[in-house]
């Protein structure tokens, strides 16, 4: 409704019109935008026009694949870069979360070891196995969100080497651009998600069965603490949720923040924190030598591990991978075969005909052929070993993967006498075997041949890269769902045939909670479809709008060429 600026109301008094004029003037303005706002109503409330905002709306509320089988819509094509394997492992990962977060709610199988006790002795409890569904993924994640961030800065200064004194002014500039982007694409979609949880708290359909549940604990058996929101008015609500965030975004505290909304985005806060740390490594390491900066970092990562931040410590690791991947392209002697004739050989050399008896090569020529065959030997022995070696290596790096949340603490077979290296000091002695293992999966897939690697087709396949595609999302989504309606899937199965899930065994109840899963999982890929098209490319959208708006000329390099220009 358009209102009378101070302007009019002086201009109307000056030209002196009287009370009775002024007031119908009034009643005009205010009938017309009346009129303005019925019309709209009206319009809006039209039946054509609810129908097409419900098909607008059931348009973005399709995923990706029913776009396609119902109006043939093409997907987006996806963009593959060196990095599009680590997107698959994001993705193949974010499953995973999803798998061990549904099944922990029902049984310990995913934080306890084979053998401790004869409940535990399934075959799917082996390490390795077990990474199918056990275990926490956090340490991958972040260990990827390392690789990438040194990855952009030293392959920057690797660039720009030949550039001179500005070089590293440059490479200021790119880290304070992807921190301010970092912060906002970050944040933003779980402020979102967090704040559509309050409501839905509010509203009162969060977990309306967790009560009668609790007093039931034979129906949740897994290790599954996570506590209920508290319904209260919407200020109050909305008030708690804004403390809450406030928390989440407090990156100097040496605390891990559960907010009660959604606990598992502790991880938000750690995934920030771990990347402001190790820009400023990066930062203080940028002049050093690629093989001092590599020591150093080495240096740096153990005394995160003493102070036990042991999410910055892994963060460091995945650095490293790509500082030990640069020194290796570097290094790494080329396998070059001497040719088969040499420069001082007769290039007239020919047969005899065949009547003719063949002349006798020479000695150099024999030594000459006879060192081919000796490198090309060495080159397979080489390649052999190498091949051994990171097979070796990726083994060692999911059985350390493999190590169980409880391991620590309990009878572990298979890992009793690793526990008696780890560090008394260390607060989570459960890291300490995944770190490592994580820094050894990511240096063999940095390593391995992208052409031959089956493990990095399969990362690099069109379902890995839509599932890291929409990884975040994903993240975001499947604790609101599994708490609205997952964790009760199991149960309406085992009501449905008239008994309880605590009173099934073998495969009844793994079909039970198999199906509670599959159901759960298909709702989490739908909405984390959705999600990351109508919200986080939104939330990136504003972000854009904002960099354009904050920076020179838009992408924050352009007061750097400006500052050159001074100089």
């Amino acid at each position: 409704m358009s209102m009378l600026s101070s302007i009019e109301l002086s201009e109307l008094r000056n030209r002196a019109i009287g009370q009775n004029e002024y007031v119908r003037y009034l009643d005009e303005r205010t009938a017309d935008a009346r009129a303005k706002v019925s019309v709209s109503v009206r319009h809006a409330l039209r039946p054509a026009q609810i129908v097409r905002q419900l098909r607008r709306l059931g348009y973005a509320c399709t995923p990706q694949l029913g776009r396609t089988l119902i109006w043939d819509e093409p997907a987006p094509l996806t963009r593959t870069y060196a990095t599009s394997w680590l997107t698959g492992l994001r993705g193949v990962l974010a499953v995973k979360v999803v798998t061990f977060h549904y099944v922990m709610a029902f049984c310990d199988f995913g934080f306890q070891p084979w053998g401790v006790d004869e409940r535990h002795t399934h075959f799917f409890q082996l390490p390795i196995i077990r990474l199918l569904y056990a275990g926490f993924s956090s340490q991958i994640f972040f260990g990827i969100s390392g690789f990438l961030v040194a990855m952009r800065v030293l392959q920057a200064q690797n660039r720009r080497s030949s550039v001179g004194a500005h070089q590293h002014q440059d490479i200021f500039a790119s880290i304070s651009i992807d921190l301010f982007r970092k912060v906002f694409r970050l944040y933003l979609p779980v402020f979102a998600i967090t704040l559509c949880t309050a409501i839905y708290v509010w509203l009162g359909f969060y977990e309306s069965y967790r009560e009668p549940l609790l007093n039931h604990e034979k129906l949740f058996p897994g290790d599954w603490y996570e506590p209920r929101p508290k319904q209260m008015s919407l200020w109050s609500q909305l008030s708690y949720w804004g403390h809450e965030m406030f928390d989440l975004t407090n990156v100097v505290t040496e605390n891990t923040v559960y907010p009660f909304h959604d606990q598992h985005l502790w991880a938000i806060l750690a995934e920030m924190r771990g990347t402001v740390h190790l820009y400023g490594v990066l930062t203080a390491l940028s002049q050093l030598s690629p093989e001092s900066r590599l020591v150093a970092m080495g240096a740096v990562s153990i005394l995160y591990f003493y102070w036990n931040h042991w999410e910055v410590w892994v963060f460091i690791l995945g650095a490293m991978v790509v500082q030990i991947d640069l020194l290796l392209d570097r290094r790494e002697p080329q396998h070059q075969f001497p040719r088969s004739k040499t420069d001082d050989d007769d290039t007239s050399f020919e047969p005899a005909p065949s009547l003719a008896r063949p002349n006798r090569p020479t000695l150099k020529q024999r030594w000459s052929s006879h060192r081919l065959v000796v490198t090309a030997a060495t080159a397979s022995k080489d390649q052999r070993f190498k091949r051994v070696a990171r097979y070796a290596l990726f083994i060692a790096a999911l059985y350390l993967l493999s190590y169980p949340v409880a391991a620590a603490s309990a009878y572990a077979p298979g890992y009793l006498l690793l526990n008696h290296f780890i560090p008394r000091s260390m607060v989570r002695k459960d890291k300490f075997y995944p770190n490592i293992g994580t820094f050894l999966l990511l240096l063999c897939l940095a390593r391995s041949d992208p052409a031959t690697s089956r493990w990095r087709k399969v990362l690099s396949s069109q379902m890995a890269q839509y599932l890291g595609k929409i990884n975040f999302a994903m993240f975001l989504v499947h604790g609101p769902i599994m708490h609205a309606l997952g964790y009760m899937l199991p149960h309406k199965v085992a009501w449905t045939f008239g008994t309880e899930l605590r009173y099934m065994e073998g495969l009844p109840w793994v079909c039970a909670v198999g199906f509670g899963w599959l159901i759960t999982l298909a709702m989490c890929l739908w909405a984390a479809d959705v999600w990351q098209r109508e919200v986080e490319c939104r939330c990136v959208e504003w972000q854009r709008k904002l960099e354009r708006f904050c920076f020179v000329d838009g992408n924050g390099t352009g007061n750097v060429a400006q500052e050159r220009g001074r100089d």
